[in-house]
């Protein structure tokens, strides 16, 4: 039996489906991001299930237990949000004691249990301290702390990383998963960056609109999309519209523009269907002379050049199309400049094809 179990849920607001009959299950221990672009459901599927939106079709199960129309407060749910919601005139200790308080444990227990919530996050040393007087990360971890004092079955967060900076979210990132898996507890995750999902999660659920579109582990995801919304929203991809003009099994030739014909794999195709051909950026290749052994091979002109630090995008003009490479910033390697004409090329592999 799933720890988390979501059946054919629907939210509406007024008119506008903001949940559109979700199903999923996550199983007891797991860690499971929702990811999605902002507006896409994510946040209000994790109200749901924490009990501050209603379900207005469907059923949410806890361990077997329907818990749809159960008080929040009744739900031993752990939230961690993305405005921390620390009580200002309260000390560290007091924050991570406050859901014991309510429930209404002897001080004795509560000293006990805060203690051992603020070693789990490394913050025993500032629990007489005030929010003021911490950073934007121990504020997380203090966060954090507070809704696994009080045991929860289940932990939510909401884009808790959102307010940091770059390299604290990294930090953050790791101290999270370290703590979930030392602790146990099956968690969801909401986020919309890509990479938070990549990191933290056992399996990430795509959200777009209201639906879910793909539940996968992160490598499977990001390999294998299940369709062109997907694998366009993951990564830096290159997306190429067009039409099939011959199959070999999986194979596919399309022409995507006036007098370019690339080489994909996909599934259900036929000849003269619109399709979507998706390439990732990072695995197309450049080089002064013309490579051998792959499918797709173009001259190009290089257009624009964005130096990102550790990598650099190379706009590519194809005949009637647009490609960008992603590429290593190596500074023994060889600079390009706008204006240079190289051979682009990429492998019939990474070109995936798909209906639409």
């Amino acid at each position: 039996m799933p720890e988390l179990a979501l059946q054919h849920v629907t939210k509406l607001f007024g008119d506008a489906v903001a949940v559109d009959d979700l199903t999923l299950s996550i199983g007891d221990g797991e860690f499971v991001c929702l990811l999605g672009p902002s507006g896409c459901g994510k946040t209000t599927t994790l109200r749901m299930i924490a009990g501050f939106e209603m379900v207005d079709r469907g059923a949410i199960l806890l361990d077997g237990e329907n818990i749809t129309a159960v008080p929040p407060q009744k739900r031993d749910i752990g939230l961690v949000f993305q405005h921390y919601a620390l009580f200002p005139h309260m000390t560290v200790a007091e924050n991570v004691g406050y859901g014991l308080k309510m429930r209404r444990l002897p001080a004795p227990r509560i000293a006990d249990e805060v203690r051992v919530a603020l070693d789990l996050v490394r913050l025993g040393e500032l629990s007489g301290r005030y929010p003021s007087q911490l950073s934007g990360g121990q504020q997380q971890r203090v966060a954090l702390a507070r809704a696994l004092a009080i045991r929860p079955r289940l932990l939510l967060m909401d884009e808790p990383l959102s307010n940091l900076d770059a390299k604290l979210r990294e930090d953050m990132r790791a101290e999270i998963r370290r703590i979930q898996k030392r602790v146990g507890i099956t968690t969801v995750f909401v986020t919309h960056d890509q990479a938070e999902a990549f990191a933290l999660a056992d399996r990430i659920g795509v959200i777009m609109q209201g639906r879910l579109q793909q539940m996968a582990d992160p490598v499977s995801l990001y390999e294998s999309p299940a369709s062109a919304a997907v694998g366009s929203f993951i990564g830096q991809v290159n997306s190429l519209a067009g039409r099939v003009r011959a199959l070999e099994q999986e194979r596919a030739r399309v022409a995507v523009a006036d007098g370019l014909e690339i080489t994909g794999v996909g599934r259900d195709l036929r000849p003269g269907a619109a399709v979507t051909s998706l390439v990732k950026q990072e695995r197309v290749r450049l080089s002064r002379q013309r490579p051998e052994g792959n499918d797709n091979v173009f001259p190009c002109r290089i257009e624009a050049r964005t130096f990102l630090g550790g990598n650099i995008i190379y706009a590519c003009r194809l005949d009637g199309a647009m490609v960008n490479a992603l590429v290593p910033s190596n500074p023994s390697a060889e600079r390009l400049d706008p204006g240079d004409c190289v051979y682009v090329s990429w492998s019939c592999a990474d070109c995936q094809v798909f209906v639409g």
